[in-house]
């Protein structure tokens, strides 16, 4: 993972920001693409709930004054993960199935899945589980 200058990141790279609130733990993915927006950094196209669906904004809307992670996560070329980001216009957010790390994956020809997802759900469980011991135990 880099934390390179906006300005250097080619079209098509991951860029990750540690989310604010409750979900400090997790982070929203993005990808940079070949435009840039008016703060003259790159235009970011992201998947949230605050949108509904993919959509683009600009860097400074995405990082929100956080620091950033990047990487490529594939051997695809920048014009085909920006296809691929596009043409997922339309598709509805959705934090269980379809986020923003669901869908930087797709657009990178990886499997649509949510590491972060699967995580929290397994630590929530394990979580569970332990409480119910402990009841178990006390009872």
């Amino acid at each position: 993972m880099s934390s390179m200058s906006p300005a250097e990141l080619r079209p098509g790279t991951v860029v990750t920001v540690q989310m604010k609130g409750l979900f400090r733990m997790a982070h929203h993915f993005a990808l940079v693409t070949a435009k840039t927006g008016p703060d003259g950094l790159p235009l970011v196209v992201a998947n949230s709930g605050e949108t509904g669906g993919p959509a683009e904004q600009s860097w400074t809307s995405f990082v929100k004054g956080r620091s950033h992670r990047a990487f490529y996560p594939s051997d695809l070329a920048p014009r085909t993960v920006l296809y691929n980001a596009y043409a997922m216009f339309g598709t509805r957010y959705d934090f269980f199935h379809w986020n923003c790390e669901h869908f930087a994956n797709a657009c990178h020809g990886r499997p649509a899945q949510s590491h972060q997802v699967r995580s929290g759900v397994a630590a929530l469980a394990m979580m569970m589980v332990g409480g119910l011991a402990l009841v178990a135990a006390r009872a």
